[in-house]
């Protein structure tokens, strides 16, 4: 593949707040609370109620429940959310919204280009791209990004930065403030192992360490297991409980202890500091040495959901 330098405008938007490399991500993070977002709850009912996770408590109704979704695919996964420029960005299929918190209003913003399904999202440096997934009717693999300019209020698409494989029912994360990692997936030829880092400041991808085995319905965090920082991937539709972390520093794979339950297409993200999983009703929290299932549970059950983190301070009703 041939890399072209990326846009100034890009690499602007891209550096606009940081350029260093982010601080221990469990000191950074340790404030936010988790937002649960849309999904399907038992007999395939659509899920518009917002469910805010801290430790030890769950709140519904602190939140405005997000728009209705103005189509619907059996089986589809399509939810994205990222919080970005003090607002929570929710994209469906091609639709997206913004939630703005201190008013509790969700608005809608530019749609995707693409319309896209199991696809998956970074906030990175203060602006949310979108990576991969496939169109819900024809089932065409996407390998392509775009990302949303809040000042102009457009997607962008980035043809230049273009995954090498196109995939779907893959996971992504920030690795710091200019690159971003993917992970598995399910490619043309089925389950992929790959790991590819993304590094926006060079417009160049680089193949990272290989998945211990092919992976999809996965879900993936960057975060600290005893002070070492790195990946967690967790579950997925081959792997089930296990989870697996690949030291950054190593670049070596090693397998923690497995989840409670198995999963496929459900989410990992921190809260409060602590690597947090959402799978149907059901919370685990990570203590370090094994995943506890939490007293508290979301209020239904739920498939096909996305998650995001916000700052604590802006959600003071739960």
């Amino acid at each position: 593949m041939i890399f072209r330098p990326l846009p100034l405008s890009i690499v602007c938007l891209i550096l606009l707040q940081h350029t260093s490399s982010l601080p221990t991500i469990v000191q950074t993070l340790s404030s936010r609370f988790a937002l649960v977002l849309g999904g399907f709850g038992p007999g395939y009912t659509e899920l518009q109620e917002v469910e805010v996770v801290k430790h030890g408590k769950t709140c519904t109704g602190a939140v405005a429940p997000v728009p209705p979704a103005l189509a619907r695919f059996l089986g589809d996964v399509s939810g994205l959310a990222e919080f970005v420029d003090d607002k929570v960005i929710f994209c469906r299929h091609a639709s997206c919204w913004a939630l703005h918190l201190p008013q509790n209003t969700w608005n809608p913003i530019a749609p995707l280009h693409q319309e896209r399904d199991q696809a998956a999202s970074v906030a990175l440096a203060g602006a949310m791209v979108v990576l991969g997934g496939r169109t819900p009717l024809e089932g065409e693999l996407s390998n392509e990004l775009e990302m949303w300019n809040s000042t102009l209020d457009t997607w962008m698409p980035l043809p230049h930065l273009a995954m090498e494989e196109a995939r779907f029912s893959f996971c992504a994360t920030p690795l710091n403030d200019t690159a971003l990692m993917v992970l598995g997936g399910w490619g043309v030829e089925g389950a992929l192992d790959s790991v590819q880092v993304l590094d926006f400041a060079s417009g160049r991808w680089e193949d990272g360490p290989s998945l211990p085995s092919p992976r999809y319905g996965h879900t993936c965090l960057l975060t600290e297991v005893a002070g070492t920082r790195g990946i967690m991937v967790a579950g997925g539709a081959l792997a089930g409980k296990q989870v697996d972390f690949l030291d950054l520093a190593t670049s070596e794979w090693r397998q923690l202890p497995s989840l409670n339950y198995k999963i496929d297409g459900h989410k990992l993200i921190l809260v409060e500091g602590i690597p947090t999983m959402f799978s149907w009703e059901n919370i685990e929290m990570f203590d370090g040495k094994s995943w506890i299932l939490q007293p508290h549970r979301l209020s239904s059950s739920r498939s096909a959901f996305t998650v995001t983190s916000v700052p604590g301070h802006l959600l003071p009703q739960c």
